[in-house]
């Protein structure tokens, strides 16, 4: 009698994997949503850590100053300050994404009427001088046809060249 093997690990709530090929190797990826950080917990975390080394090297002044390693106490210093601005930043940043994600919100409950963009002021028509005018030739409707619209490329799959 043949037996299957079971997973100890049971399925519940496991996200789908999919296979993607790269050149000669293949990776298996789960289609997962990213975590929500903003950053600022471990900015936090970061700057109390710096914090504490800092005032842990503080007792060993002396002996830092005799081997020539007081740098070991700036680092950790400057670790504490840029931390305290990285803190500072973190929290700018989360705050002006919550606004934006209010914002939008916001429009999403209004009806589409309501929320149509102003049209774009049109251009000013560019002024040529009667010299210039005689030596300016019509352009040539095939290559602005041309230009008009790129075509979309996929990204090329495969390993990558290096130079």
């Amino acid at each position: 009698m043949a037996r299957t093997k079971r997973s100890r690990i049971p399925d519940l709530g496991r996200p789908e994997i999919t296979e993607l090929e790269f050149g000669r190797t293949t990776h298996r990826v789960a289609a997962v949503e990213p975590m929500d950080v903003d950053g600022v917990r471990t900015m936090t975390f970061g700057t109390i850590a710096w914090g504490i080394v800092a005032i842990a090297l503080l007792p060993f002044w002396g002996n830092l100053q005799d081997q020539g390693r007081t740098w070991w106490l700036w680092t950790a210093i400057a670790g504490l300050g840029l931390g305290l601005m990285g803190i500072e930043y973190c929290k700018r940043r989360r705050d002006a994404l919550q606004q934006a994600t209010e914002a939008s919100t916001a429009t999403e409950d209004l009806p589409p009427e309501a929320v149509t963009p102003a049209p774009a002021p049109a251009p000013a028509p560019k002024t040529v001088s009667p010299k210039k005018q005689d030596s300016i030739q019509p352009a040539d409707p095939a290559p602005v046809a041309e230009q008009a619209a790129p075509t979309p490329t996929e990204r090329p799959v495969g390993r990558r060249r290096r130079n």
